[in-house]
């Protein structure tokens, strides 16, 4: 009865309540406000501009004027703001090209309190165009670059303006259910798919805004303008990006990076990745080689002159961070509450089956003593989880003595660990799951094998207590392995830090 129980408590959270969670955190998205970067970091002459959206909605965000007469319009994904687009903007203006690096609606600095992806998101990006188009800087034409959301968004912005000369897209996101490729597996047909359409429908129901037509059916309708598809190379988005790809009538191009997760290709091959859409842009738009204006910068010879100026890994408090993979508060909590019925299912429930009884009774008059002593552990066990992490730091980040300490919060005088320097993605995932497993998953199967409850109770605290570490392993789950990273200040994720090589711009 208890398995029967579980069961459709998990069926429940899963495959009913969570779609519409993500629906509804899809439709009110985490602001983050723009910090840690600017344009100036790469030496570009930018302004803050903002202008108008659909339905009178302000948007926020940042123009380079052009030195080679083109410009692109960076549409950032979701949950982020313009700074995602860092890396393309530093790549094009280095080049000479003009870019709009701007918040989407509900995102940033820009305004609305609600995510609307479908048409109203869709006339934000036009509103971009226009704007971008009426800037004395611009002879050749205009493009767009967007990235996860801001891939679909793209595709569907140029298949309404004409003007829009060409779309450069990074693991763009689906139109309607009509943009996902025929089912691969039975799992596909009776389980994602049906899940998905279930999302879909969530969101249009939250979202209050009239859905685009699908990208296939945008696709149709960009004439002969030249499409760069960027794709993580495996999994549903290669499978979605091809479909898109061979839904193509006019000029198009795939690119696939293997080892890259979805919207991380700059972050697995950052020269190549720069290379290719300078090169597709200048083609595209058609620049005049000889007019473009490509900064010193990067040269070898002012690398060298800079010198004084990269950091290395070793003095990273000062480095700062151009990215951050982080999770709102209600996401988090959701993934940390998640691991009380997982546990329950996946340790007591054994214990239950293999000893018949979850507890003894305790002795007559030490029921407060008892109950007194495991508040105590559990209390001890918040300090050992931190110490766990501590220990990770040192064993698979290698950091050295000093570098990553145990320190109090402000608040509750929470144990937590500080560490100003950056370590490789993978080591630092090592280190989110070193407390759960060594304090909590192993303690509970030794629990299960010998017959004790107590250390049952203990394993499964810690356990739970590893939902935080769950939560921010999701919100990195994107990162190349060897992306240095370092813990956030404030929110459940990372930071990203700008590796000790800058990225080169190859000559075209």
């Amino acid at each position: 009865m208890l398995l029967a129980q579980l069961a459709f408590f998990v069926f429940l959270v899963h495959v009913v309540i969570r779609p519409v969670m993500a629906a509804f955190l899809f439709t009110r998205p985490p602001r983050l406000r723009v910090t840690f970067r600017t344009p100036a970091d790469w030496g570009a002459d930018y302004r803050d501009v903002t202008f108008p959206g659909a339905a009178g909605i302000t948007l926020a965000g940042w123009h380079v004027p052009s030195r080679n007469g083109a410009a692109v319009v960076l549409i950032h994904g979701h949950s982020g703001n313009r700074l995602a687009m860092a890396y393309h903007a530093e790549a094009l203006t280095r080049a000479g090209f003009g870019v709009l690096m701007f918040d989407l609606r509900a995102h940033g600095d820009s305004g609305g309190g609600r995510f609307e992806r479908g048409v109203a998101a869709v006339d934000d990006v036009l509103a971009a165009v226009a704007f971008l188009m009426r800037q004395p800087d611009v002879r050749w034409g205009v493009g767009l670059m967007g990235v996860s959301v801001g891939g679909m968004l793209a595709l569907q912005a140029a298949a309404r303006n004409v003007a829009i000369r060409a779309v450069a897209v990074d693991g763009p996101i689906l139109g309607t259910v009509d943009d996902l490729p025929p089912p691969a597996t039975a799992l596909d047909r009776f389980y994602h798919y049906p899940l998905e359409r279930y999302y879909q429908a969530a969101i249009d129901r939250l979202s209050g805004s009239e859905r685009p037509p699908a990208n296939t059916v945008a696709l149709g309708r960009l004439a002969r303008r030249p499409i760069l598809f960027i794709s993580a190379g495996r999994g549903l988005e290669q499978r979605m990006t091809r479909f898109l790809y061979e839904a193509t009538r006019g000029p198009r191009t795939l690119w696939e990076i293997p080892q890259a997760a979805h919207a991380t290709g700059w972050a697995a091959e950052p020269e190549q990745y720069g290379h290719k859409l300078v090169a597709f842009f200048t083609q595209a738009l058609g620049v005049d080689e000889a007019s473009q204006d490509t900064d010193e910068p990067f040269s070898d010879a002012a690398h060298e002159e800079n010198a004084g100026e990269v950091q290395s890994l070793s003095t990273a408090a000062e480095i700062q961070p151009i990215a951050e993979r982080t999770l709102a508060p209600p996401a988090a909590m959701m993934i940390a509450f998640a691991m009380i019925p997982l546990g329950m299912m996946l340790l007591i429930l054994p214990y239950q089956l293999r000893w018949g009884e979850f507890a003894p009774r305790p002795p007559a008059g030490q029921g407060p003593l008892i109950l007194l002593g495991l508040f105590a552990a559990l209390t001890a066990g918040l300090f050992l989880h931190e110490v766990a992490h501590l220990v990770g730091y040192r064993l698979f980040g290698r950091v050295e003595a000093g570098a990553a300490r145990l320190s109090f919060g402000r608040v509750a005088f929470a144990p937590q660990i500080q560490c100003e320097k950056p370590i490789p993605a993978a080591a630092y995932r090592r280190m989110l799951w070193l407390p759960g497993l060594a304090l909590g998953v192993v303690p509970a199967v030794l629990a299960i094998a010998v017959g004790s409850w107590a250390l049952l109770i203990w394993g499964v605290w810690m356990t739970i207590t590893a939902g935080g570490d769950v939560a921010a392993l999701w919100a990195m789950r994107d990162l190349p392995a060897h992306t240095p990273v370092r813990s956030h200040p404030r929110r459940v994720g990372c930071v990203v830090i700008p590796a000790t090589k800058p990225v080169q711009n190859i000559d075209n």
